[in-house]
């Protein structure tokens, strides 16, 4: 019962987001599974399996595999059905979108332990995305026959997982707007901040913790690259970001979020 609720939820969602991906399952396969078990994950208290089980893990750990990917091949391809739900153990990862004029956006980024493929795997649907590696990286995919099976018997889990669908729901829903809505230097300060809540900074260099080309800031903060190349050496003129290369480190967070809240 709840299983079909979910279904349903995301179904809702799925006609309203581009969130969706698949894996392409003939990489690279990581033959020390051992050491990615789902018991000795270091990273599962801050994932929706946190209050799982022992016996939910070892039927979670006892029916995935996991796979390497290097920087920027492709995890998930446009117009696939996902084989399971893949769950991002290293690294970090770009979900992208082709528009009908050939250009690419970028619709979310995904860390250590954030799921991918999540709606396409629920809604039982063809990704309309696709995703890339921004850095070597690591997935763990759990065969979705187990995976269902847990959602079955584990209600707080299934709760867990309709929440966790609505606020994703919400945030994209301001992002539309946002999007849309905003000039380009708002819209290119809200992908900065994007990027430093997602990933945070570098501990010693205090630059952002990803390397992003300028047609990934482009593709984040929808507008062309020209122009978010132009809009950052503005930032970069009023000090409120330094810019080497492909590192960036934010100054002045405050006025940045200003600058997003108010399109000034």
């Amino acid at each position: 019962m709840l299983l079909n609720i979910l279904i349903f939820f995301v179904s809702l969602i799925n006609s309203h987001l581009s969130y969706f991906e698949t894996v392409n399952v003939y990489l690279h396969q990581d033959m020390d599974d051992r050491k990615n078990s789902c018991m000795n994950c270091t990273k599962r208290n801050n994932s929706l399996f946190s209050d799982l089980s022992n016996g939910e893990l070892k039927l979670l750990d006892k029916n995935k595999y996991s796979i390497s990917y290097r920087s920027g091949e492709i995890i998930c391809k446009e117009g696939s059905k996902p084989l399971g739900l893949i769950c991002l153990n290293k690294g970090k990862v770009k979900i992208v979108r082709r528009g009908v004029n050939g250009m690419t956006q970028i619709v979310g980024l995904k860390k250590s332990v954030d799921f991918i493929g999540f709606r396409a795997l629920m809604g039982g649907n063809s990704c309309l995305t696709s995703s890339f590696a921004l850095e070597d990286s690591a997935v763990c995919i759990i065969k979705k026959k187990y995976f269902f099976k847990v959602i079955e018997s584990n209600k707080k889990l299934a709760f867990k997982i309709m929440k966790s669908l609505a606020l994703d729901l919400d945030r994209s829903d301001g992002r539309l707007v946002n999007l849309t809505q905003k000039h380009v230097r708002a819209r290119l300060a809200e992908a900065l901040l994007l990027i430093n809540d997602i990933f945070g900074k570098n501990a010693y260099t205090g630059t952002l913790n990803v390397t992003l080309k300028r047609s990934d800031l482009a593709g984040l903060s929808n507008m062309t690259t020209p122009n978010a190349i132009r809009v950052l050496s503005s930032f970069k003129k009023e000090n409120l970001v330094e810019v080497n290369n492909k590192t960036i480190k934010i100054n002045n967070v405050k006025v940045l979020k200003e600058i997003s809240t108010f399109d000034r």
